[in-house]
């Protein structure tokens, strides 16, 4: 159920996004980022990051199974509540326009 919220607020995010006056000006913007972002960073600091982002994954595969059913129902329930409040943001957001 979760992830479903979760794809369904994400798409109201892109509508918005995508509906909004400076969306073009935004993905501009991101897209001259993530460029000027790959032309800085080093192959030093690229192989450094995908080895941090290598352990951190093994990290959370063993810890994943270590999580007690009450932290996980906190968790859903913490990502529940959030989800609801992002709405209703978007909702206030898209009554604006």
């Amino acid at each position: 159920m979760a992830k479903q919220e979760q794809r369904e607020t994400w798409e109201d995010i892109k509508e918005i996004w995508g509906n909004s006056s400076q969306g073009e000006k935004i993905n501009f913007q991101f897209s001259a980022l993530i460029k000027e972002l790959k032309a800085n960073t080093s192959q030093w600091e690229k192989d450094s990051i995908k080895s941090d982002v290598t352990k951190i994954k093994s990290a959370w595969k063993q810890y994943k199974g270590n999580v007690s059913q009450w932290e996980k129902d906190s968790i859903a329930w913490d990502l529940s509540k959030i989800s609801q409040l992002f709405k209703k943001f978007l909702k206030k957001l898209k009554r604006k326009k």
